[in-house]
């Protein structure tokens, strides 16, 4: 077999090759070049890796075709070569999406997935995805309806949460600073915690949260699942959140900086939903919930303050 693949490269050398030979390995030599590799590269490197393919290859095709010419079997090894070369050498590039704050973004993805990305998210996606999984990366928020794929599973991993569907609608939530959450809108889900391995399977209206405490999942069943959906629609949920992570929601949505001028009291927790495009609307409503007070600094600042827990 190595005479017969050194062989093929003399009769290149030579010019007695058909024109078809000839195509075939100029291409074959440009994708080399193309990465960076050197002639010495081909015979010690790559050498061994390319022949047994191509061996394999042959072997299948010799139990049919055995009667082959010799002219036709140049081909098919050509042929082969240059496949073997484009699968060694075939990068996969990386997209990058990213909704600032402020606005949401839609993404539609290789396989005609969509996802939706709220105000500070991120995804990164392959161009194309591999054969025995679908695999993206998220920071922040985002709905996903995923196109269904029974041998294909379709993975999101963030900073704690690698969530896995074969075909659904749920929501993942796995901001920096907040509390990482996946919620069921339709299907089923599995959800694994990225530190302890463990992991739960939830379906329409439940969610699990991850506790950075215990660095444990939590299950919660019969939820409202719409209500976590509410950024999409435009409005803001909370759900006994606590005033930071209010602050840091508010902040996202409306592209402004709240800046705490007091300390940070947790007396009070904040639920409900709120809508609306000017936050001093939300934030006057907050206000008759819990004991904060608020004014304006500049166009894009607010000032905030807490008063003390009444005992």
């Amino acid at each position: 077999m190595q005479k017969q693949y050194k062989h093929l490269f003399k009769r290149y050398s030579e010019d007695k090759s058909s024109e078809k030979e000839k195509k075939i390995i100029n291409t074959y030599f440009n994708k080399i070049q193309d990465n960076g590799i050197t002639e010495h590269d081909i015979d010690s490197v790559l050498g061994d890796r390319i022949l047994l393919k191509i061996e394999e290859r042959l072997e299948r095709k010799k139990k049919t075709y055995y009667r082959i010419s010799a002219s036709v079997a140049a081909v098919i090894l050509l042929g082969t070569l240059l496949f073997t070369f484009n699968s060694i050498f075939k990068t996969n590039h990386f997209i990058t999406v990213a909704a600032q704050f402020g606005e949401q973004k839609n993404v539609r993805l290789p396989d005609s997935s969509v996802v939706y990305l709220n105000s500070g998210s991120s995804i990164v996606y392959p161009e194309h995805f591999g054969e025995d999984s679908r695999e993206i990366t998220l920071k922040g928020e985002a709905y996903f309806e995923v196109v269904h794929k029974e041998k294909h599973p379709f993975i999101i991993s963030s900073a704690h949460l690698k969530t896995q569907v074969l075909g659904t609608r749920f929501i993942v939530t796995n901001y920096e600073k907040g509390i990482a959450s996946v919620t069921v809108v339709s299907g089923k889900v599995k959800v694994t915690d990225q530190h302890s391995s463990k992991s739960e399977i939830i379906t329409k209206n439940q969610r699990v949260t991850y506790d950075n405490v215990s660095g444990s999942l939590i299950r919660s069943n019969n939820i409202e699942s719409s209500n976590y959906l509410a950024w999409k629609e435009g409005r803001i949920f909370f759900d006994h959140a606590q005033i930071d992570q209010v602050l840091l929601t508010l902040q996202r949505k409306y592209n402004v900086v709240l800046k705490l001028d007091s300390k940070l009291y947790q007396c009070n927790t904040i639920s409900g939903n709120f809508s609306g495009k000017d936050i001093e609307k939300i934030l006057s409503s907050i206000r008759f919930i819990n004991d904060m007070e608020y004014s304006t600094i500049k166009n894009d600042t607010i000032k905030i303050k807490l008063k003390p827990c009444k005992n």
